[in-house]
């Protein structure tokens, strides 16, 4: 009974896990670019990095006293593959993994979806007539960034708005946008092409060494 009991919450746990989202968040605004990583409900700062506090610097060994040791002579370094045979045999790696990293792209793109989206211009002038102007200005600019990115992504929740700024303070842009998949379908799509990945890789390496031992024969 106890192992049927632990095997079950093993099994909910890892429902649990797979159904939990992972993505980022980006937002631009007045303080510049803010990047977070997310784990459920958890925001950890990615950009902009922490400057770490520079430690003292250390004290130089001195040099042990006695003779100096001879020093060996260097050994003679291995001949290294000609430049045609290094980029010949990267290309072939680029050939055939290219077809698996677009699909896997694909794949990626259509499962990760952008959980929240928001645009907003502040148009600042004390001229009402330029106002008007701006406004009008502001809402093709703002039209062509919303109408490709709610096209490409599913956007769950999405809010595009205009305000003016009768103080002035000239034109600020800000927006912040929230991406995210689930563990479960990050896994599985990883594992999937990545098993995919591996065997065409080997199928090339295993396809060089069959050549390079032609050649040798010849």
């Amino acid at each position: 009974m106890t192992a049927v009991v632990v095997l079950a919450v093993v099994a909910l746990l890892l429902v649990i896990l797979a159904l939990l989202p992972v993505g980022c968040q980006v937002e631009y605004g007045a303080s510049g670019l803010l990047v977070w990583a997310r784990v459920g409900p958890l925001r950890i700062p990615v950009f902009p990095w922490k400057e770490k506090k520079k430690s003292p610097e250390k004290a130089k060994k001195k040099p042990a006293k006695g003779t100096p040791r001879e020093k060996k002579p260097a050994a003679a370094p291995a001949p290294q593959p000609s430049l045609g045979d290094r980029v010949g045999g990267a290309l072939e790696y680029v050939q055939a993994l290219l077809p698996v990293v677009i699909e896997a792209a694909g794949r990626f793109y259509h499962k990760l979806r952008v959980d929240h989206l928001e645009l907003e211009l502040t148009v600042g002038t004390a001229d009402p007539a330029d106002a008007a102007l701006a406004y009008g200005k502001a809402n093709v600019v703002l039209a062509s960034l919303w109408e490709p990115l709610t096209s490409a992504f599913h956007v769950k929740d999405g809010t595009a708005r205009i305000q003016v700024d009768f103080n002035g303070g000239g034109t600020k842009v800000y927006g912040t946008a929230t991406l995210s998949i689930r563990v479960g379908q990050g896994v599985y799509l990883g594992v999937v092409y990545g098993l995919k990945a591996l065997k065409t890789f080997l199928r090339v390496r295993e396809e060089q060494a069959s050549a390079k031992q032609e050649r040798k024969a010849a």
